[in-house]
């Protein structure tokens, strides 16, 4: 029973956290035990004990990467990165957009997620079905940088003149794996939610 749960918690969980971004507060420089604030970008000159002058500046680049002791991806800085512990043994990471663009993946580490993908697909699409979209599914496989394959389902919803594409994929072994969500919707067709997709599928590796 409590397997059956977890999709439904997933979605509950799918918008908390959404226009997080690295860049929302100050930073802590700190030189030999002094601390300084500093935004990002923000020049920021230190004078060292022999007198000498040093400018300093904190930036990020464009692209940022995501490592944990079970997967890595790369994502766009814009962002931002959300962690949510959904239950003992899950784990929540999520990249949105203002406009609902983005992709999750959850980590579960007590069981296999594969047979998950029906489930959670028919939960993140039923209300847009029961509106009256017209739905087109199909198979998909991926092979991940890292050498695994990814198998799932690709939904693409359309209404008059609105389009919305989810995939639900997942790769497991014994007692573990992950299962990621993406969402383009409203204007996902445009190049921004569809970089902001391949990014991630691009630079998704496994450690197994």
């Amino acid at each position: 029973m409590r397997k059956r749960l977890y999709p439904f918690l997933c979605i509950a969980m799918l918008f908390i956290g959404k226009g997080f971004s690295q860049e929302s507060g100050n930073y802590h420089l700190i030189i030999n035990g002094d601390t300084t604030k500093i935004n990002l970008k923000q020049a920021f000159e230190y004078k060292t004990k022999k007198g000498e002058k040093l400018t300093i500046v904190i930036d990020q680049p464009l692209v940022q990467t995501y490592s944990d002791e079970m997967i890595s991806f790369q994502y766009d800085k814009t962002y931002g990165v959300s962690k949510t512990v959904i239950d003992v043994g899950i784990e929540q990471i999520m990249v949105m957009s203002s406009n609902g663009n983005g992709f999750i993946i959850q980590k579960y580490s007590t069981m296999d997620p594969s047979s998950l993908t029906t489930l959670m697909m028919g939960e993140l699409i039923k209300e847009s079905i029961n509106y009256g979209y017209e739905k087109i599914e199909e198979s998909f496989t991926i092979m991940l940088k890292s050498g695994q394959t990814l198998t799932g389902l690709k939904n693409t919803l359309e209404y008059k003149t609105e389009k919305t594409t989810y995939e639900v994929g997942a790769y497991g072994g014994k007692d573990e794996g992950i299962l990621i969500v993406t969402m383009l919707q409203g204007d996902s067709f445009s190049e921004s939610g569809e970089s902001m997709i391949k990014l991630f599928l691009d630079t998704l590796t496994i450690k197994d």
